[in-house]
């Protein structure tokens, strides 16, 4: 499958309070108290690059553009940039720089997550994604 192109939030993982994690489209969301962070999410659009970079856009309202261009915020038709990371393919398979990094026991650990691909879906960090 290729990812490059624009990916919308098909559904969002929250956790629950018996720990496990349950999945909601961003309608349910709406219906539930205390999911603002989450329709925030459910909004935005995961663009993956041909250049390997992978950025998070969310739509700027018209009356808000200029601000946010006087902040810096990069605009790229009618969405900005809030979070710019890189994504690789590696033997069919595809991750993406969480920009974390750190060592278990001494040994440095690599700051690439994979991105789980099925039924022409990307599974990226607890959001399920669909082609736009």
């Amino acid at each position: 499958m290729n990812i490059i192109g624009k990916w919308k939030v098909k559904k969002i993982g929250i956790l629950q309070p018996d720990f496990s994690m349950k999945m909601f489209t961003p309608q349910e969301l709406e219906e539930i108290e205390d999911t603002e962070e989450y329709l925030k999410m459910a909004g935005s659009i995961i663009e993956f690059l041909p250049d390997g970079t992978m950025n998070t856009l969310l739509p700027v309202p018209e009356e808000l553009v200029n601000q946010c261009l006087e902040e810096g915020m990069e605009i790229v038709d009618g969405f900005g940039i809030i979070d710019s990371t890189i994504w690789k393919e590696e033997n069919g398979e595809y991750f993406y720089d969480t920009k974390i990094e750190g060592e278990i026991f001494g040994e440095k650990v690599s700051p690439f997550e994979k991105l789980e691909v099925e039924d022409d879906c990307i599974l990226y960090s607890q959001i399920l994604l669909e082609k736009v």
